[in-house]
């Protein structure tokens, strides 16, 4: 059987700081995603360009707050699974490696992780 798609989406809203080592995390793991969905939630600083600079696809946020970036980055997202991760956390290399496995077992609807 063939590992899922996955999409990372990462709300952002003035995120340059921290989004450059979240996207380099997500970069270096053992496996890549099929795609990386940086909503920028009306940022003054650099965080659009910094994701795009990164090869994140960055699309704007239709409204304020967390919760409306997350639902624009599902429906912008182009795979099955969808990975939600903060701009201020790094992953762990075989995180997205991990996620895309579990799903292949019967009966796996959600996977929550901290």
């Amino acid at each position: 059987m063939t590992l899922p798609g996955i999409s990372v989406i990462i709300p952002a809203h003035n995120s340059a700081a921290t989004l450059r080592q979240c996207l380099e995390s997500i970069h270096h793991g053992q496996c890549k995603p099929d795609e990386i969905v940086v909503v920028d939630d009306r940022s003054t600083d650099q965080t659009a360009s910094l994701a795009q600079t990164h090869g994140a696809d960055v699309i704007p946020s239709p409204g304020p707050g967390p919760a409306a970036a997350r639902n624009a980055g599902a429906q912008h997202a182009s795979h099955d699974l969808l990975f939600f991760v903060d701009a201020d956390v790094c992953l762990h290399p075989d995180a997205v490696a991990r996620v895309k496995e579990s799903f292949l077992q019967p009966g796996f609807d959600a996977l929550i992780g901290s």
